[in-house]
C-alpha cells in the first residue's frame, strides 16, 4: 500500500546586478531564502547590535541572494547597493557611480562647492580627478555625504562581491569606513571565497563586522528549493542524487535540476547526471591537463561505490602512482583511511559521464571481479553485461532483496528493475517488474513505481502478478480511490475462483466502500475478505480486513476496541508491512483515546524505531501521523512539531496525495508552531482532499482550518469550514468526540458567531454520543464549550463556578492541554461577569500552562487577553502599543518584543519613545511602574 492510502486518520488531534539602487518605500516582512533562516536571523540580529557584516562562500552558495533579503528587511534604511564584477574592477569610481549617482543628484545640494564639484568629477558627472587634492576632496565629499543622509534615516550599503571593488572607489570606502563611529552608517556585503583564506577589501566595512559564512544547503532545502523551481518534474530519488553531486550549493542544484526537467524522463540510479556547460566551466580546468593513466584511472574511481587505494590496487587499473596527477590537480584526495574521494561530487559526475561507454563497461567488469559485497558486486555485473541472462538476472533479484533488508529500498528497485531488464522469460521479467515498483513506492519514488507497474501489467500473464499490480496502482494513488473501480472489476477476473487472490480483491473493494462513504458495504466486502483469508491460510490479509472491519463497526455495539485489540495482537507476528503498521498505530490511538498516554506514546516509539530500521519513506511519513498526534495529546509540542514538519515534508517527497501530511503540518503548527503556517497547511490540505475526493481527511482538514481561523480570532470565518467537516461527520455517521477534540470548538465558535441555538443542538447531540461511547477525555472539553455558551445565555458566574468545579475534577487530565484550554475559556467567563481580577488569573494560569507546553499560538493569544485587561483604559493605546508595554512589563528586551510583534528594532524604539512622552518617563523600569499604578487605581 501506499503512504497516503495505507494510513486513514488514526488519532489526530484536531535585477540588474551592477546597477544602484535606493530604497525608502517600506517593505513588509519577508520570508528568508530556502534553507537560510536561521543565518538569515542571525545577520539581523547582528546588524542589531551595530556594526557591518560580511558573508563568505564560495560561487553559487546563495550569498547574492541573501543580500537581496536582507536589504529588503530594512524598510527603515537607505539602502545603497552596488554589486562589483571582475571585468569592471579597472574602471576608477565606477562602484561610487553605483552606489551614490542617484543619491547625489538628490541630495548633492548639502555639499559645499568644492566638495561636490570633487564628487561629480568622480561620479562621470563632469571630468575625472587627475590630482591627489582631487582625491581627498572625493573622500571627504562622500564623509559628509552620509553624515547628511545619515541624520535623517540609517543607511545601509549592500555590496555584492565585496573583493572586485575598483582601488579608487575602494580608498574612498575605507577612508569613510574609519570615520564613521556614532554614525547609523551600516554595510552587508558578500565576498566569493572557498577556503579559509582572508577577504580583500574586508577593511572597507564600517566596523565592527562580522563574518558570517554560508555553509551547503541540507538535502530538505535542496529538495524545497528544486520543488521550488521545478514543480513535480524531478522525482525524490533524482532529488538526492542532486544534493549529493551539487554539495549543498544552491546554484550548482538549480542547474542540475534545469538539466534533469529539461530532460522530461527519470534518470536511473547509475545514469550519470547531466551536468550543463555552465557547470563545466567551473570545473574542467582540473580535469584538462591530466595524463590518459590518470585519466583511465579516474574512471574506476568514478564507477566505484565505495572506492578506496586498496580497491583499486586490486583491480589493477592504477595506482597511487597513476593517481599523483589527480591529487596534485586537486581533483581526488586520499584520507588516513585509504579511502577516495573527488574534492567536488561533479567532478565525479563528469569523469563517469564524459567516459567511453567501452571504458565504463570495462571498469565495471574490473569492479565486479574485485569487490566482495553482494550488492555491490551485482550491480557491477549489470553495468558491465547488458544482453539478457537469466543467471545474472536471479543474482540481480537476490541482491535487490539484500539491499531491501539494508534499509535501501531505492537501491534494491534499480537492482530490480536491472533484473527485469536481464530476464529472457517475459512472464518471469513481469514480476520482477512488480518487485522493483513494490520496492520504489517504499523509497517514495511513487512516479517510477507507477510506471514500473503499468509496465508489467501490459505484458504478464500470471492472474497472481496481475492481481497484485492492479492492487499497487490503486495503492499508488494515494487519497485518491476515485479510479480504483475498473481496477478492481479487472483484478476479480483476474482473481477467479481463487480464495487468495478473491481475499485481496474483496479487502480493497472494502476500503473502496469506506472512500465512498458506504459502511454496509464495507462490512459486508470485509467479511468476505476476512472469511475467504481464513479459508486460504492468509494471515496477512485476514488481519488487515478484522483492522478495517473494526472501523466500520457500529461503536454502540462494544466490538471496536476489541476488534483492534485482536487485530493488534495478530498483527505483531507479522512483518511489518503498510497494513501492519496500521493496524498497530489504531491500537495505540485506542489506548491514548482511553486516556493511558504514556502506554499509547510508548507503543508508537518503539514502532517508529522499527519503522526507521526499516527504511520505507512510506512507512516512516505514515507512522508520524500518530507520533505527532500523540505528543499534542501529552502536552509535548516542540517534539509534536519536530514530528509533524518531518512528516509534511516525507508526504511532499513521496509524490502521491499530500493531504494526510498537510493535515499533520497543520496541527503541528497549529499547538507548538506558527499560527500563519497551520494556516496556509491547513488550506492546502482542503484542496488535496478535494482533488482526491477523501472525505476522511477532507473533514479533518476543515476542522483544523475552522480551529486556525478561530484562535486568530475570526469566528464567523471560522464557522463554514467547521460545519462542512461536522456535515461530512453526520452524513457518514462518523461522530466520535475521542477521537478527535475539535467539536467543543465548533460550539465555542458557533457561540462567538452569535449561532447560539446551533451550537445547544450541536453540544446535546455530541455530548449524548460521548457519554454513549464512553468517551471520558473528552468530557472536560465538552463541559467548557457548554459552560462559555451558558455564559453568553447571561449567567456567567454560575457557568464560571462550574468550569472552576470541572477544572479541580479533572486536574489530572491525561491531555495537558485541555486543562489550560479550560482556564481560557475561565478568563473569557470571568471577564464577562465583570471579575477583572479572577479573569486576570484564569488568562495568566492558561498563559503559564500554555508556555510550559510549547504551545506558543495559544500562549500568544492568552497572553493577548492579559494585554486588554492589564492595559490602561481611556488613553488610547493602540493593539501594538499595548503589547509592547505589555512585554516591556514582562522583561522582554527590543529585540525580543520586535520578533514577537513582527516589528523592527527601530519601530520598536520609536514606539517606546513616544509611550515615554506620553507617559512622563524616561526609561522602561519608569513606564512598567507607570502603567501599573494606573491599572491598579481602575
Amino acid at each position: 500500500m501506499s503512504a497516503a492510502s495505507a494510513h486513514r486518520p488514526a488519532e489526530p488531534v484536531p535585477s540588474a546586478r551592477r546597477a544602484g539602487r535606493v530604497s525608502h518605500m517600506p517593505h513588509p516582512r519577508l520570508v528568508a531564502p530556502v534553507g537560510r533562516v536561521e543565518i538569515q536571523n542571525h545577520v539581523v540580529d547582528l546588524l542589531a547590535e551595530g556594526g557591518s557584516v560580511l558573508l563568505r562562500g564560495p560561487a553559487g552558495i546563495g550569498k547574492s541572494t541573501l543580500l537581496d533579503s536582507l536589504a529588503k528587511q530594512r524598510p527603515d534604511a537607505l539602502v545603497l547597493r552596488v554589486a562589483a564584477a571582475e571585468v569592471e574592477s579597472g574602471l576608477p569610481y565606477l562602484t561610487l557611480v553605483d552606489l551614490f549617482g542617484k543619491v547625489l543628484a538628490d541630495h548633492g545640494v548639502v555639499l559645499s562647492g568644492h566638495l561636490r564639484a570633487a564628487l561629480d568629477a568622480a561620479l562621470l558627472r563632469t571630468g575625472t580627478p587627475t590630482t591627489a587634492q582631487d582625491e581627498l576632496a572625493v573622500r571627504l565629499a562622500v564623509l559628509e555625504l552620509l553624515r547628511v543622509l545619515s541624520s535623517r534615516h540609517p543607511v545601509l550599503f549592500v555590496i555584492d562581491d565585496l573583493p572586485w571593488v575598483d582601488e579608487p572607489s575602494a580608498g574612498v570606502l575605507r577612508f569613510v569606513a574609519r570615520r564613521l563611529a556614532g554614525l547609523p552608517v551600516q554595510m552587508i556585503a558578500a565576498a566569493r571565497v572557498t577556503g579559509y583564506e582572508s577577504v580583500a577589501r574586508a577593511d572597507l566595512c564600517p566596523p565592527p563586522f562580522h563574518e558570517v559564512t554560508l555553509p551547503p544547503l541540507g538535502a530538505d532545502d535542496v529538495a524545497d528549493l528544486l520543488r521550488q523551481r521545478f514543480g513535480d518534474r524531478i522525482n525524490r530519488s533524482a532529488i538526492l542524487r542532486v544534493h549529493a553531486a551539487c554539495g549543498g550549493n544552491p546554484l550548482f542544484a538549480l542547474e542540475l535540476g534545469r538539466a534533469i526537467a529539461e530532460r522530461g524522463e527519470p534518470i536511473s540510479l547509475d545514469e550519470p547526471l547531466p551536468v550543463p556547460d555552465k557547470l563545466r566551466d567551473l570545473l574542467v580546468a582540473r580535469l584538462a591537463a591530466l595524463p590518459e593513466p590518470t585519466r583511465a584511472a579516474l574512471v574506476v574511481v568514478a564507477a566505484a561505490a565505495r572506492p578506496t587505494r586498496d580497491l583499486l590496487d586490486r583491480t589493477r587499473a592504477g595506482s597511487i602512482t597513476d593517481i599523483r596527477a589527480a591529487l596534485d590537480a586537486g581533483v581526488v584526495t586520499v584520507g588516513g583511511d585509504g579511502a577516495m574521494r573527488f574534492t567536488h561530487p561533479l567532478l565525479r559526475e563528469m569523469v563517469y559521464a564524459d567516459a567511453r561507454v567501452e571504458d565504463r563497461v570495462q571498469a565495471h567488469e574490473t569492479l565486479a571481479a574485485a569487490v566482495d559485497d553482494p550488492v555491490e558486486r551485482a550491480r557491477h555485473l549489470a553495468l558491465a553485461r547488458l544482453d539478457p541472462d537469466d543467471t545474472l538476472a536471479a543474482t540481480l533479484s537476490e541482491a535487490a532483496v539484500v539491499a531491501s533488508h539494508r534499509g535501501a529500498p531505492a537501491i534494491a528497485a534499480d537492482l530490480a528493475q536491472l533484473a527485469a531488464d536481464r530476464t529472457v522469460d517475459v512472464s518471469a521479467a513481469a514480476g520482477r517488474r512488480l518487485d522493483a515498483a513494490r520496492f520504489a513506492e517504499a523509497a517514495g519514488m511513487i512516479g517510477e513505481a507507477n510506471r514500473l507497474a503499468t509496465e508489467a501489467l501490459s505484458v504478464a500473464t500470471d492472474p497472481a502478478i496481475r492481481v497484485a499490480l492492479r492492487l499497487l496502482l490503486i495503492d499508488l494513488a494515494g487519497q485518491d480511490y476515485s479510479q480504483a473501480g475498473p481496477l478492481l472489476e479487472a483484478a476479480a477476473l483476474d482473481a477467479g475462483r481463487r480464495a487468495d487472490l478473491g481475499a485481496l480483491v474483496h479487502l480493497y473493494r472494502g476500503r473502496k466502500a469506506v472512500y465512498d462513504g458506504d459502511p454496509v458495504g464495507a462490512a459486508v466486502e470485509l467479511d468476505h475478505a476476512r472469511d475467504q483469508a481464513r479459508t486460504s491460510g492468509d494471515t496477512h490479509t485476514f488481519v488487515a480486513a478484522l483492522a478495517l472491519r473494526a472501523r466500520v463497526t457500529n461503536p454502540e455495539e462494544g466490538e471496536t476496541d476489541a476488534l483492534i485489540e485482536r487485530a493488534a495482537e495478530l498483527a505483531q507476528s507479522l512483518p511489518l508491512s503498510p497494513e501492519m503498521l496500521l493496524i498497530r498505530q489504531q491500537h495505540a490511538a485506542a489506548v491514548i483515546r482511553r486516556g493511558d498516554v504514556a502506554a499509547g506514546l510508548r507503543e508508537l516509539e518503539a514502532l517508529r524505531a522499527e519503522v526507521d530500521r526499516g527504511g520505507s519513506v512510506g512507512n516512516v511519513a505514515n507512522v508520524l501521523i500518530s507520533v505527532c498526534s500523540a505528543y499534542v495529546r501529552a502536552g509535548r509540542y516542540a517534539e509534536g512539531l519536530a514530528a509533524g514538519r518531518t512528516c509534511l515534508r516525507l508526504f511532499a517527497d513521496l509524490e502521491v496525495t499530500p493531504g494526510p501530511g498537510l493535515v499533520i503540518g497543520a496541527i503541528a503548527e497549529l499547538h507548538g508552531g506558527d499560527l500563519e503556517a497551520a494556516g496556509r497547511h491547513a488550506s492546502e490540505a482542503v484542496n488535496a482532499s478535494l482533488a482526491a475526493g477523501d472525505e476522511e481527511w477532507l473533514k479533518m482538514a476543515y476542522a483544523v482550518q475552522g480551529q486556525v481561523l478561530m484562535l486568530s480570532g475570526d469566528p464567523s470565518a471560522a464557522l463554514e469550514p467547521m460545519r462542512r467537516a461536522y456535515d461530512i461527520e453526520v452524513r457518514r455517521g462518523e461522530i466520535d468526540p475521542g477521537r478527535v477534540l475539535w467539536h467543543a470548538d465548533f460550539v465555542e465558535t458557533l457561540a462567538a458567531a452569535g449561532a447560539r441555538a446551533e451550537a445547544a443542538r450541536v453540544l446535546t447531540d455530541v455530548s449524548a454520543i460521548a457519554d454513549d461511547l464512553k468517551r471520558d477525555t473528552a468530557m472536560l472539553s465538552l463541559t467548557r464549550a457548554g459552560c462559555l455558551l451558558a455564559s453568553a445565555d447571561g449567567e456567567p458566574r454560575l457557568a464560571a463556578a462550574e468550569l472552576a468545579a470541572a477544572i479541580q475534577q479533572w486536574s489530572d487530565h491525561p491531555f495537558p492541554i485541555e486543562i489550560a484550554r479550560a482556564h481560557h475559556v475561565l478568563g473569557t467567563i470571568e471577564r464577562r461577569a465583570h471579575r477583572r481580577g479572577a479573569a486576570r488569573d484564569a488568562f495568566a494560569e492558561a498563559a503559564r500552562r500554555y508556555g510550559e507546553l510549547g504551545a506558543h499560538p495559544w500562549r500568544l493569544a492568552a497572553e493577548a487577553e492579559l494585554t486588554k485587561l492589564n492595559g490602561p483604559r481611556g488613553l488610547g493605546l493602540s493593539d501594538t502599543e499595548a503589547r509592547i508595554v505589555d512585554l516591556v512589563r514582562r522583561g522582554a528586551t527590543n529585540r525580543e518584543i520586535a520578533r514577537a510583534t513582527f516589528l523592527s528594532v527601530k519601530a520598536i524604539e520609536a514606539n517606546l519613545t513616544r509611550l515615554y512622552r506620553r507617559f512622563g518617563v524616561r526609561n522602561r523600569e519608569q513606564l512598567s511602574h507607570a502603567v501599573a499604578e494606573m491599572s491598579a487605581s481602575e
